[in-house]
């Protein structure tokens, strides 16, 4: 079996039993599945170990899987990826005494942070598709507010991640932003 096969089953048996968001959701591994055909079809990217960690992109955060599995299991370059890929999450400690929204925009602006300093171009092409894939999701979840902010971090993305990084998923993105 080929590495990005292995990748897919990994993946699928990892996010076993999580779904999305919404009413009606779809199990989650939808959305890895999803982030994979975009990196491959919208950004035309044939690279094995960018579409393992398309696929791999949520294991870190989602299922507990450790960047010394992943590094075993799919080599170097994927565990570097999906390391790139994987958001730090603050403590207690940090979040202390924090509303909502402060929490939110404290994540926010990590994630950010981790886009312009940690991440290659490789992995913001993931990062596009990923938030491609969300944006769309948000747009049948999400309203107000929520929406308002998702909106406002997508164009902040887009600031940081250069169009040519990959222009047809740049695009794309941009497309669902309102004008």
């Amino acid at each position: 079996m080929d590495l990005l096969s292995e990748a897919a089953i990994f993946a699928t048996q990892r996010h076993h039993g999580q779904v999305r968001d919404g009413e009606f959701p779809l199990p989650y591994i939808t959305h890895p599945m999803d982030v994979l055909a975009k990196v491959r079809y919208i950004g035309q990217v044939t690279e094995e170990p960018v579409l393992c960690a398309a696929v791999l992109h949520d294991v870190v955060e989602e299922c507990g899987v450790k960047f010394a599995e992943i590094q075993s299991l799919f080599g170097d370059r994927v565990e570097e990826l999906v390391r790139m890929l994987t958001r730090r999450e603050p403590s207690a400690e940090e979040v202390a005494g924090m509303n909502k929204d402060e929490i939110w925009k404290l994540r926010s602006e990590w994630m950010l942070g981790e886009i312009r300093d940690t991440m290659d171009p490789q992995a913001q092409t993931i990062k596009l598709a990923d938030r491609l894939s969300n944006l769309q999701e948000a747009l049948r979840t999400r309203t107000g507010k929520k929406l308002d902010r998702y909106f406002v971090q997508t164009q902040e993305i887009l600031k940081i991640i250069p169009r040519k990084t990959n222009k047809s998923l740049w695009d794309s993105v941009k497309k669902l932003l309102p004008s």
